[in-house]
């Protein structure tokens, strides 16, 4: 796209060079590749606007903006908004696309679930998906923006803090097949309740045609009055279920079809991804059975169920994010291995749940006790009500108000092949912990 043709897109006033050519769009002048027309999008702590002069030296060879700017070689296209702009691009871009929109909503499991289904397409034919967590009102245009139109599908991840937040990205990605990978406590600050989080994202169904296909838990027909033969559901009493699942520190075995399936991915929750993708696949008119050997090469993504042997001990990275629904999965997964070494979990703040923080994190203490988890190290002012609890219940528990304290007692575990699992939402950088085990791995102690 040249300068010229996108000023028009963006209904904005250029400067500089009409010719020069874009060949892909950026938000953050980090990231920012050579050739990238770059968005100075206003934020609440930062101004893209103070950002140009670097995204220019890193290869950017235009920018949008509300201002006029003196950026030397390359050109401006000046708007009201650029936020604005990004979702007008967003909108063209898609008009133009004519492969398949997959959109991928629900409360835990989004981003693993995408990436799923963009590894098992990508056996098929050309796919694209959203990077990262790129899954917000700014992110989502981003990704579309950068859309190629070759690709043959797009796996696109929706997120949401409130409802409304899908709706507004369902309106731009327009995807035909519409996935919810499960439904539970997530954000209940913004959100409100768990009935708001069910209707958020059920938002992903709105407009919803004689062509559109939903793929959600079979738990969640109750909630969305969906056409029968328009839905393809999985889990327990889906369409697409699963039987003898096994963990291991090798991976996740499961049976569906009457095929065994192997996942290098060490959680009970990424059988439902699975099985979601599955629903994908049969929706697009392929048979998940004959992807068995793709499965076996999936990877899951930074910070969500990875395992690190460092010999001497095992590390559970979960460190992404944290919600309830997570935190019961990844300490469920902990204590379905079977060893006989000691399995520790170092958890911190579950945040952002509002008037329920209190009580869902008591549960969570109760749940350590139940499952049997030899240690628990709690961090953050909200960790401490679930170390009351687990306390309370016979648990053996401590409380760290420090995370640089944490170390100290983590360093008594890593030994013997025990299992230390570290888990907690992304405001409390808990991959600092893992970090550090890393380091001290490679030394005697």
């Amino acid at each position: 796209m040249r300068a010229e043709e996108l000023a028009k897109v963006l209904k904005g006033e250029l400067r500089g060079d009409p010719n020069r050519t874009v060949r892909g769009f950026s938000i953050d002048s980090r990231q920012v590749n050579p050739g990238d027309a770059f968005f100075a999008l206003r934020g609440e702590n930062n101004d893209g606007h103070h950002f140009v002069e670097d995204a220019i030296r890193r290869g950017a060879v235009g920018s949008i903006v509300e201002k006029d700017l003196r950026v030397g070689p390359g050109f401006s296209i000046r708007v009201d908004s650029t936020a604005d702009a990004l979702r007008r691009l967003a909108l063209y871009k898609r008009a133009l696309y004519k492969g398949e929109v997959i959109g991928v909503a629900g409360s835990v499991g989004k981003t693993t679930t995408k990436e799923l289904i963009y590894h098992l397409l990508s056996h098929v034919a050309p796919a694209y998906r959203s990077k990262g967590n790129l899954n917000s009102q700014l992110g989502l245009p981003l990704v579309l923006s950068n859309m190629p139109l070759e690709a043959r599908f797009s796996v696109l991840e929706l997120g949401a803090s409130a409802v409304g937040d899908v709706r507004r990205l369902v309106e731009i990605a327009q995807p035909r097949i519409r996935v919810i990978t499960a439904l539970g406590e997530e954000h209940l600050e913004s959100f409100g309740t768990i009935l708001d989080v069910i209707r958020g994202n059920g938002e992903i169904f709105m407009n919803f045609s004689e062509e559109s296909r939903a793929v959600i838990p079979h738990y969640a027909l109750k909630y969305y009055p969906l056409p029968k033969d328009k839905v393809i559901t999985f889990g327990t009493g889906g369409d697409v279920n699963s039987e003898g699942i096994h963990l291991s520190l090798k991976g996740t075995e499961f049976k569906c079809m009457g095929v065994v399936f192997t996942i290098p991915v060490l959680s009970s929750g990424v059988v439902d991804n699975a099985l979601a993708s599955f629903g994908v696949l049969l929706a697009l008119g392929y048979d998940p059975r004959d992807f068995k050997e793709a499965l076996q090469t999936f990877r899951a993504p930074s910070g969500r169920m990875n395992l690190l042997d460092y010999e001497r001990f095992i590390v559970i990275d979960d460190t992404y994010n944290a919600n309830p629904p997570s935190v019961r999965n990844a300490l469920i997964t902990l204590a379905s291995l079977r060893t006989k070494s000691k399995k520790v979990v170092v958890l911190g703040d579950m945040l952002e749940l509002g008037k329920e923080s209190k009580k869902l994190h008591a549960e969570v203490g109760k749940l350590v006790v139940e499952l049997g988890i030899d240690l628990a190290l709690f961090y953050g002012n909200n960790m401490e009500e679930a170390y009351r609890e687990c306390i309370k219940h016979g648990g053996n528990a401590l409380f760290f108000g420090k995370k640089e304290d944490i170390m100290d007692e983590v360093l008594k575990y890593m030994k013997d092949k025990n299992i230390i699992l570290v888990k907690g939402s992304r405001g409390m950088k808990m991959e600092d912990i893992v970090e550090k085990m890393g380091e001290l791995a490679r030394y005697e102690y």
